[in-house]
């Protein structure tokens, strides 16, 4: 499956357009692609979907990182190096709880962050850092929109469930109300079987995850809450 046959004509096989035997799906069949991965997006959360590491560096001063434009939800954020430290996500109002300020006036005290919370710009910590501490970031990505040039893991491993998107999609445009020829509440229930089975797979594919860290070597255990040393 790709882009191109998807949006073919109704002589294409495999095309939107040739599935539910609709030719004038195909006008509409880059719009009805696009809204297809949007619903797929706004419910699941494969691992496939995570980026790998992005390091950089506090800002001194600077209480927030600025979300990256393709975020989807954050995954983990550590301080990395001689600081090491996981910068745990956390509600809103118990980040602005943990707000502490030098007592003369609304001077924010400045040391290692230990929360953050999300909003549609930032990721907002509990203390502006002190000094200029290294990070490591992985958050869910929203894959680039599939194109002509460009396929993801949907095309390449989940092509049945984009397929059941793309034909719900494509019922609405041709004004079905769930029953008759081409029945959008048969596809929709379709595509929500397809995303709970790549869930549950996603999920899956952790089950040899070990709670904790294991601490091996030079690791001093007291500087990590809750790890636990060698494999017990």
């Amino acid at each position: 499956m790709d882009y191109t046959q998807l949006t073919g004509s109704s002589s294409t096989p495999g095309s939107i357009a040739r599935w539910i035997n609709y030719s004038q799906v195909q006008g509409d069949a880059p719009e009805i692609v696009i809204e297809a991965e949007s619903w797929i997006y706004r419910r699941l959360r494969h691992w496939k979907m995570l980026t790998p590491p992005t390091a950089g560096s506090l800002t001194v001063g600077q209480d927030y990182l600025t979300n990256p434009a393709d975020m989807l939800e954050p995954f983990l954020l550590v301080t990395t190096g001689q600081y090491f430290q996981e910068i745990v996500q956390k509600p809103m109002q118990e980040v602005v709880a943990n707000w502490a300020y030098t007592g003369t006036g609304n001077t924010r005290v400045q040391q290692q962050p230990l929360m953050f919370a999300f909003n549609q710009d930032q990721m907002q910590f509990d203390s502006p850092p002190d000094q200029a501490y290294t990070y490591a970031f992985i958050y869910y990505q929203q894959p680039e929109p599939l194109s002509v040039s460009i396929t993801n893991f949907l095309t390449q491993t989940y092509p049945r469930l984009l397929r059941c998107a793309c034909m719900a999609a494509a019922c609405e445009f041709a004004k079905d109300n769930g029953q008759g020829q081409y029945d959008r509440t048969y596809w929709d229930q379709l595509a929500q079987d397809e995303i709970d089975k790549a869930q549950a797979e996603s999920d899956r594919a952790r089950r040899g995850t070990v709670a904790g860290a294991i601490l091996i070597g030079g690791g001093v255990a007291s500087n990590f809450p809750g790890y636990v040393t060698g494999y017990g």
